[in-house]
């Protein structure tokens, strides 16, 4: 039976062995990751044997009095992580419990492995699909060169002409100095400082501390840096987390060269790259031309709350979708 417990009845070291262990276990799921992105974050958890062998992360948020669910920034993927894959009987505690605690849940989004075992049918709440794109680092860098499709073949020949240097950095300020004079502007009610690039260095920091990072720079033979790609790395999964690219850089295919060079250094190991898709379509094909598959995972959502707090927020919606800045139509990185 799954139970319910509040932040300060977790028990951490369960909770991190769980995710350690759990078929599913993904870097979003583990206890220091939630502190950061979603800070006082619960859980509904199962026990056996004194030991937790399923759980999922509830990253409350409050507003007015009203707790809810919404899903965290920077952790596309979260859900039902286990031990042994649930039953439908699970599936529909889990979907209960959470239809009874929470009126209103923004959006939440479950992990590939929930996706592969049903999950949504089960739950009883209003579900949408969803997608990200991985790419095996199995096969040998020939046989992966040989999957890219010709546009990003070409980009390659091109970088490589520029004589691009790839190098390992830890200069997290320099990435978010480059996004936010590159990239920020492409998207919807960005704050910086405030809220984004504070979550991001510390991210960083904390992932650094623990071995699951990479910084990777792309600079010019005259010293200019074009491009940066973060990493992050747990278990067999690497996440294309955060890049960013100047105008140089994307006329030099950088962005390209950086992705390339670390496919070729983990080429013929066990283990697959994650873009973390955001359903942009632009990019989507931008990953899907090194040869990624599409992999699915699905989000809920769900609004029970009373018809005059409906109406409120229907009408908030829509004057914010009416005044919002829009996203620029051109968001490939190259």
């Amino acid at each position: 039976m799954l139970r319910h417990l509040r932040h300060s009845e977790l028990n951490r070291l369960q909770w991190d062995a769980l995710i350690n262990q759990a078929p599913n276990g993904i870097i979003y799921g583990l206890s220091w990751y939630l502190d950061i992105v979603s800070p006082g974050w619960e859980a509904l958890v199962k026990e056996e044997g004194g030991r937790y062998v399923a759980g999922l992360p509830l990253p409350v948020r409050r507003k007015f009095g009203l707790r809810y669910l919404q899903q965290p920034l920077f952790a596309q993927e979260l859900g039902f992580f286990y031990l042994e894959a649930p039953t439908t009987a699970e599936w529909a505690q889990l979907g209960s419990m959470l239809r009874q605690q929470f009126i209103y849940i923004t959006k939440y989004a479950f992990n590939v492995g929930n996706a592969a075992v049903a999950g949504a049918a089960s739950l009883g709440l209003t579900s949408a699909p969803a997608r990200t794109y991985h790419l095996s680092l199995q096969p040998s860098y020939a046989e992966l060169w040989a999957s890219y499709r010709p546009e990003r073949r070409r980009h390659l020949r091109k970088a490589q002409q520029h004589a691009l240097i790839v190098e390992p950095t830890t200069n997290i300020d320099l990435l978010v100095q480059l996004y936010d004079e590159n990239i920020a502007h492409r998207f919807v009610r960005v704050q910086g400082e405030a809220y984004e690039y504070r979550l991001l260095r510390a991210l960083y920091s904390a992932a650094f501390q623990v071995g699951m990072t990479s910084l990777w720079q792309a600079r010019s033979t005259e010293g200019e840096i074009v491009a940066m790609m973060l990493l992050l790395h747990f278990k067999q999964q690497t996440i294309y987390f955060v890049s960013c690219t100047t105008v140089v850089g994307r006329a030099l295919g950088a962005t390209s060269m950086l992705i390339d060079d670390f496919l070729q250094q983990h080429a013929g190991q066990v283990g697959y790259f994650d873009f973390e898709s955001p359903g942009i379509s632009n990019m989507e094909r931008f990953y899907g031309s090194f040869g990624s598959v599409p992999v699915p995972f699905f989000t809920i959502v769900s609004d029970q709350m009373p018809w005059p707090v409906r109406q409120l927020k229907a009408a908030r919606i829509l004057l914010y979708q009416r005044f919002r800045p829009r996203l620029t139509p051109d968001s490939s990185p190259d």
